[in-house]
């Protein structure tokens, strides 16, 4: 979840969420990661020309972690992010390959 919310902040390039993820579901990882990282860099423009960027914008935060194993070597997390004014909802799917956890999907929603 730290690595994913780095993303979104523009910490950390979404290429970094690649060795979160099964070589097989790098790419969709990788590709939401950039979406969520995209959408939240939106929130931070200029809404109107001429209109002035905040001086310092509010990160994106982990406000609540919900998890569910629906399975034994899966789980799902569901994660409250708060930027600002505005609240946000992650998911994220993890499965156990090989003694290491790997991320399988990703969502900003």
């Amino acid at each position: 979840m730290r690595l994913c919310v780095e993303v979104f902040n523009g910490y950390r390039p979404p290429a970094h969420l690649r060795r979160l993820a099964r070589p097989a579901d790098a790419a969709e990882v990788v590709a939401q990661g950039l979406v969520g990282a995209r959408r939240i860099a939106e929130l931070r423009r200029p809404r109107r020309p001429g209109d002035r960027r905040p001086k310092h914008t509010t990160p994106v935060a982990v406000r609540r972690v919900y998890l569910c194993e629906p399975r034994s070597g899966a789980v799902e997390v569901a994660v409250a992010l708060v930027t600002g004014e505005r609240t946000w909802a992650m998911a994220l799917r993890l499965e156990l390959h090989q003694d290491t956890w790997c991320a399988t999907t990703l969502r900003l929603i």
